[in-house]
């Protein structure tokens, strides 16, 4: 069983690393090959996984779409009710950062997980009839605006951080990988 943790508390954890990234490795392989060009890696404690959970109210109303590749991309924005889970995610890019720079590698650009004080978590979609998550609403990626999602309704994400290296163009950044959204419902007093 894993531990479930805002990004604050998680970010004050002691031995929080980066598993599953190599980069010298990933690198070598990518121009061995010229396949693979994504380097992926996860946040533990020790060897220890941690759910992560946000917690804030939503900045979009519903689910956005955009369309990339010519394949559709699903997300929510969130604005984070607690200051403190927002300054943790500068924790966790100067890990990525040190990790990176442990590994001698040349200059990465970091992306920001946060952007206006909101963070914006991607919804992967299953054969393109439903969304890869666990959620307390009927969510259809065909049918969103049958969600009854609205600006401003709170919600709590529940997923696990992690992190990219784009190799070819030398750009990194934090993932978050949603598990399961519970949406607060109207109540009807």
């Amino acid at each position: 069983m894993s531990l479930i943790l805002t990004p604050s508390q998680f970010a004050k954890q002691s031995g929080i690393k980066i598993a599953n990234l190599d980069i010298k490795k990933s690198l070598a392989k990518f121009e061995e090959t010229g396949r693979n060009f994504l380097a992926l890696g996860s946040f533990k404690v020790d060897k220890t996984a941690i759910k992560t959970v946000l917690k804030g109210e939503l900045t979009t109303d519903g689910i956005s779409s955009t369309e990339f590749n010519k394949t559709p991309t699903y997300s929510i924005g969130i604005r984070l009710d607690n200051e403190e889970d927002l300054e943790a995610f500068e924790e966790f890019n100067n890990i990525l950062s040190s990790t990176l720079s442990d590994a001698n590698s040349d200059e990465w650009e970091l992306s920001n997980f946060v952007k206006d004080d909101k963070v914006y978590i991607k919804l992967k979609v299953v054969d393109k009839k439903r969304f890869a998550i666990l959620s307390n609403i009927k969510l259809d990626p065909k049918k969103l605006r049958d969600s009854g999602l609205y600006r401003g309704q709170k919600v709590s994400v529940f997923g696990e951080l992690g992190c990219y290296c784009h190799l070819t163009d030398k750009k990194a950044g934090i993932t978050f990988n949603a598990r399961k959204i519970v949406f607060e419902e109207e109540s009807d007093d």
